[in-house]
């Protein structure tokens, strides 16, 4: 059984990453051109236009599922992928071949918040989201994994 120091650890991680995703989400959901220009130049990163929309909701419906701890794992999930291409598909490149780059440090500082935030998402992957989420309170991990033993 997970101790409360953990439970309050998840709690903590979901809150302050959804809060940091919301506006982020929100600006790519419903703000000018919506979805679709943030898809726009997606193409340019070899990625296709489709995943631009998953990560456009995922951070802003995700996040707002993850403060509340329904459906943790698989939103933590999504947000760790989408910051995972923020970080070594997009930002990363564009920083190392900055003709103006200023070293490592310069580097780091472009890549750090999105690191930080796959860091985050990661954390709550491997520890769950812990007995203060609805997660919790539907007893849906539980399920989960009673059918996965059940399938087994």
């Amino acid at each position: 059984m997970k101790n409360w120091s953990t439970d309050v650890s998840s709690l903590l991680l979901r809150i302050v990453a959804g809060a940091v995703f919301i506006p982020h989400g929100y600006s790519k959901v419903f703000g000018e051109g919506g979805p679709a220009a943030f898809s726009a130049d997606l193409p340019s990163y070899h990625i296709p236009a489709f995943l631009g929309y998953l990560a456009a909701y995922a951070e802003f419906f995700g996040a707002i599922l993850l403060i509340a701890g329904l459906l943790t794992r698989i939103d933590a999930l999504l947000l760790a992928g989408t910051m995972f291409v923020a970080v070594f598909v997009v930002q990363l490149p564009d920083a190392l071949h900055d003709p103006d780059g200023h070293g490592f440090s310069a580097v780091l500082h472009t890549i750090e918040l999105p690191l930080s935030l796959l860091a985050i998402n990661a954390a709550i992957m491997l520890i769950g989201p812990g007995r203060l989420s609805l997660d919790s309170v539907l007893r849906i991990e539980e399920r989960v994994m009673r059918r996965g033993t059940a399938a087994v």
